[in-house]
């Protein structure tokens, strides 16, 4: 005859069971029912940059030993003062350089990159350079227009498909972009300050659009910027480079990212806190 565990005082004692099918061990929990299961592993991250640094030719180093590791779905934005080598990274990071040493890994499907000129041709309607990304990524064409026709709906710019981008405003013509970089569907998103030319009202208008896009779609996106308070408002992660050369400094994880805005207490005072530390680099910078 068997017998269940030992009993001591209404107290049942430590037992070790095994996960139905898996042979995995489970060990005991505190009411000697429920089994503590082991916490699943860390994803790989969707960026990794290991050891990087760049020089051009014979000049002096654009980046020093950049390590960073970018999880699938984070939002980061990289800050620094002007030639601090934010660009430089965004550009190894995307395939359209190499460094000097080091490593950079990226999703084999490769990334979309938006720069800070919406760089639409010309001749072509909103939607059809949308399709145009979808015709190089190899849509079929019976499917181009309605699939970018929801692209443009994604950015709230329906109505203005087939305009032309001369008859767009600035932040329209951005938000073209935009639809044509996710019209590519690359797994990682590449921002080089694209923001950066509009008026401020504009800026908070399509920072609203792109965290909406960015939580509907699971990107991952990586935000260049000099603006303290738009990297404030946009990033789960800020990480501040310093310059001469390019390294990173130091950075900050928000926990909480629903419901910033722009003029968000929270905003302001992280906002405050970077921008004195910015200040410190740019004083040891020109020491």
């Amino acid at each position: 005859m068997t017998s269940g565990p030992r009993r001591a005082s209404g107290v049942v004692s430590p037992s070790v069971d095994t996960a139905p099918g898996r042979g995995i061990p489970l060990g005991p929990s505190f009411d000697g029912v429920a089994p503590v299961l082991r916490p699943p592993a860390a994803p790989e991250p969707a960026v990794r940059i290991e050891g990087v640094s760049k020089r051009f030719g014979d000049g002096p180093l654009v980046l020093d030993d950049v390590g960073l590791d970018i999880a699938p779905g984070e939002f980061v934005c990289l800050l620094g003062a002007s030639g601090c080598g934010k660009s430089t990274l965004l550009n190894l990071i995307a395939g359209l350089d190499r460094p000097t040493a080091g490593v950079v890994e990226t999703p084999a499907e490769g990334s979309a990159v938006m720069f800070q000129e919406s760089a639409l041709m010309p001749w072509l309607t909103a939607r059809r350079n949308v399709e145009l990304a979808l015709r190089l990524r190899g849509v079929p064409r019976a499917e181009r227009r309605a699939k970018a026709l929801s692209l443009l709906d994604a950015v709230n710019l329906t109505d203005a498909a087939d305009k032309r981008p001369h008859e767009l405003s600035g932040g329209m013509r951005q938000r073209v972009a935009l639809a044509r970089a996710l019209a590519q569907d690359r797994p990682v998103l590449l921002m080089d300050e694209p923001f950066a030319a509009l008026d401020a009202i504009t800026r908070d208008l399509l920072h609203e659009e792109l965290e909406r896009v960015w939580r509907a779609t699971g990107r991952t996106i990586v935000f260049v910027t000099h603006n303290v308070r738009e990297a404030a408002r946009l990033g789960q992660r800020v990480v501040l480079m310093g310059s001469r050369p390019g390294r990173i400094v130091q950075e900050w994880r928000i926990a909480k990212t629903t419901g910033r805005r722009i003029e968000s207490p929270e905003v302001a005072a992280l906002s405050v806190e970077i921008t004195e530390q910015l200040r410190k680099e740019i004083r040891r910078n020109a020491a």
